[in-house]
């Protein structure tokens, strides 16, 4: 359990109204100091001392008057910190969590911000190159993507205490952000693992409404997603699908899911087989890992010729914390079981807010559901939505569950089809 003991002394943990920050960009002269001293880093020839030092003294106030808190307050021990410079007409945004020292996930989201004038390559390509992150020149390692998400991703050790996370974007950029990670060191697995975006986006989701993060959502099933799940088996069950092929992982969220959908399953008769399996006549795929490992494997079978795909008669079902846009990505359509929907004003509110702070960053329901328990927004009923990122059907009056939704799946729907059936009687 992460602690959140050691706090940024003076301050307050009452206050926390992070959203009353006004963004602000950094002094050019301190973009330019902060170009030199990667010129001179990069480049230093055979001297008596080392040049970095000078350098690290640049970088470190670059970072701690550059890096603008996108949600004001002081930087926190324990609380993923969101920070944002704009260098050379591309606004980046940087999120390191679970800022604590050991390894720790970093997200960088690049924006271009500004037109290059007619003729001069401009911002264009440095919003597109790679970025390379690290604490210092020698320990840099590449930004990537990761299936299921947005964003590039990665890992960075932090020592104990104030440190700063190098972002570069080229041979002589480097742009600096400080975190302060305080002296308690949980296990950062989860962060870092599979699940980590998803834990990311959770945890900033909490931390936008100015509380502090919880548990990552794969540490565990919660009651409301096991019921969702229960309701998918026993609507299957009553349509008479005889197999469920359930794809998982190893998280602990994952398992527990498996277990409880194989008992469900078994009680009412349905065999649970593994989604390598042939699939019989009447057979339906159940996702139950993360973002991760459900991204790979239905792009997996989507990748495959269609001769050759497993033919599920009752199509494929999504567990509600994988309604991603990196998911449903990588799949034709799918079913999902939530207890909201994306066109009710606070769902929209959610994504409003997202956009205004955290732009690149896509809603997910494993955010909206950290956000919502911050809201004691009431769920609604369960309901069963078909998941695309392709919409074929038009706007028309009278047909507004149809419309694409832009601010959560542009071009795409989550579309209302139903209610869980009630199960069989057991066998």
């Amino acid at each position: 359990m992460t602690s959140y003991d050691d706090t940024t002394p003076g301050r307050d943990r009452s206050d926390r109204s992070r959203l009353r920050a006004v963004l602000t960009l950094g002094a050019a002269g301190a973009v330019a100091a902060l170009v030199v001293a990667g010129a001179v880093s990069a480049g230093a020839g055979p001297t008596g001392s080392d040049p970095r030092e000078g350098s690290a003294l640049v970088t470190d106030w670059t970072a701690r008057t550059d890096g603008q808190q996108v949600l004001g307050g002081e930087r926190e021990p324990g609380v993923p910190t969101i920070q944002r410079i704009r260098h050379d007409d591309v606004q980046f945004t940087v999120t390191v969590a679970p800022a604590r020292p050991g390894p720790n996930l970093v997200r960088i989201d690049a924006l271009h911000v500004k037109r290059p004038a007619a003729g001069r390559p401009g911002a264009a390509g440095h919003a597109t190159k790679p970025a390379w992150v690290g604490t210092s020149e020698e320990s840099l390692v590449k930004a990537v993507p990761r299936p299921g998400t947005d964003g590039l991703w990665a890992t960075v050790d932090l020592p104990e205490g104030s440190g700063t996370v190098l972002v570069t974007h080229g041979r002589w950029h480097r742009v600096p952000f400080a975190v302060e990670t305080g002296t308690d060191t949980p296990d950062t697995a989860l962060w870092t693992g599979d699940d980590g975006p998803e834990c990311v986006a959770a945890a900033t989701a909490e931390v936008l409404t100015g509380a502090l993060p919880s548990a990552c959502p794969a540490a565990g099933l919660k009651q409301p997603d096991e019921e969702a799940l229960l309701a998918v088996v026993d609507t299957l069950a009553a349509r008479g699908v005889e197999e469920l092929a359930v794809e998982h992982d190893p998280s602990a969220r994952s398992q527990q899911a498996l277990a409880a959908v194989t008992t469900r399953a078994e009680d009412l008769g349905v065999e649970v087989v593994d989604p390598a399996t042939a699939p019989g006549e009447r057979n339906a795929l159940l996702v139950v890992s993360g973002w991760a490992d459900a991204a790979r494997s239905l792009a997996q079978v989507s990748a495959t010729p269609l001769r050759r795909q497993p033919i599920r008669s009752d199509g494929t079902w999504l567990a509600p914390w994988l309604l991603s846009p990196g998911v449903v990505d990588s799949t034709a359509g799918a079913m999902v079981p939530l207890d909201f929907d994306i066109r009710t004003p606070e769902a929209r509110d959610f994504s409003a807010t997202l956009a205004t702070y955290l732009p690149g960053q896509s809603p997910t329901s494993s955010g909206y559901a950290a956000w919502r328990s911050q809201h004691a927004q009431d769920p609604l009923p369960l309901a069963l939505y078909a998941a695309s990122r392709a919409a074929y059907m038009p706007s028309q009056p009278g047909h507004e569950g149809h419309e694409t939704q832009v601010a959560w799946f542009p071009g795409g729907t989550v579309t209302p089809v139903g209610l869980p059936l009630e199960p069989p009687v057991a066998r």
